[in-house]
């Protein structure tokens, strides 16, 4: 398990709402496939795992939880 300050070290804020993209379904798996294999490559999983070890890492620290909030919020205040 990854901690959420590895998380943020290794990802742009970008390629972490990026992931939640991944995540939800919304956008394919290949699009950040090179980042996410070299920030699980220490931990010797393989690319079947890969996407199923970065949902259970994201959902464990809240971060589908926080992207979602945090552009609810900016739709609501900046975005109109």
């Amino acid at each position: 398990m990854k901690t959420i300050t590895e998380i943020k070290q290794h990802f742009s804020d970008n390629e972490i709402k990026l992931c939640v993209e991944i995540i939800k379904g919304k956008l394919e798996f290949s699009v950040l496939e090179e980042q996410i294999k070299d920030f699980y490559a220490e931990d010797n999983i393989n690319r079947d795992k890969l996407l199923q070890q970065l949902e259970d890492d994201f959902d464990f620290w809240g971060m589908v939880w926080y992207i979602k909030l945090w552009n609810n919020w900016w739709w609501k205040n900046i975005g109109q």
